[in-house]
């Protein structure tokens, strides 16, 4: 790694480290209760700690301390999930789904700006696991807790947070034209994240697609 490059992977560790810290005060300041019902979280009172599930992978994260961690697994939860799920419990408005699909780019408050970013998170490497292969979208967003829908060539709507669904699309190329796809999200996102984590949001299962499609 040159120099250049660590100093910039510090930046942003340290910037994930300020948002860590900031987000779990957040949560401090709010009632368990409250949190449940906008975010669709379970909260075990006993524990004092709430399960939340994220791409089909289930998370525990002590109230009020805010600290998080898989409910079944020893590891290390990374530290940007980290930061995306007390986002997730700090910002949930509990809107419900509107049940229009919007794109990125439809999304205010930097969607055009920040889409080309996107595009390089979630929509491209999408394409590459699935342009050729579209068939495996179907097998692999069911193991994420998703369901076929009827857009595109083949499409799956993956519950990435409880309120927040993410449809994925893929349509398989041909002589004339290469592969494409699309991430889409319910119009009320809106009121549940910011943009730049919503960016985040729909690379979560792609990075998971990654692994799934070598067992399919």
């Amino acid at each position: 790694m040159t120099q250049k490059k660590r100093f910039k992977t510090e930046i942003k560790q340290n910037n994930y480290i300020v948002a860590l810290k900031q987000a779990k005060e957040k949560l401090a300041t709010l009632e368990p209760e409250g949190i449940v019902e906008r975010s669709g979280a379970d909260y075990n009172q006993a524990e004092e700690k709430f399960k939340l599930v994220m791409a089909g992978e289930d998370y525990l994260i002590s109230y009020p301390e805010g600290k998080v961690s898989f409910a079944a697994k020893e590891r290390e939860v990374q530290l940007p999930i980290k930061v995306l799920i007390l986002h997730y419990l700090n910002q949930a408005s509990g809107a419900s789904l509107e049940d229009r699909l919007i794109s990125y780019r439809e999304v205010p408050k930097g969607g055009e700006f920040y889409y080309n970013s996107f595009k390089k998170r979630a929509i491209d490497p999408l394409v590459r696991l699935f342009g050729n292969d579209a068939d495996k979208l179907i097998p692999a967003g069911k193991y994420l807790g998703g369901e076929p829908t009827d857009l595109g060539a083949v499409s799956t709507t993956i519950p990435v947070f409880p309120k927040i669904p993410v449809t994925y699309v893929v349509w398989e190329g041909d002589d004339e034209l290469p592969p494409s796809g699309n991430v889409l999200f319910d119009a009320s996102v809106i009121s549940y994240l910011p943009t730049e984590d919503l960016a985040f949001v729909a690379s979560v299962p792609v990075w998971a697609f990654k692994g799934i499609i070598k067992n399919l």
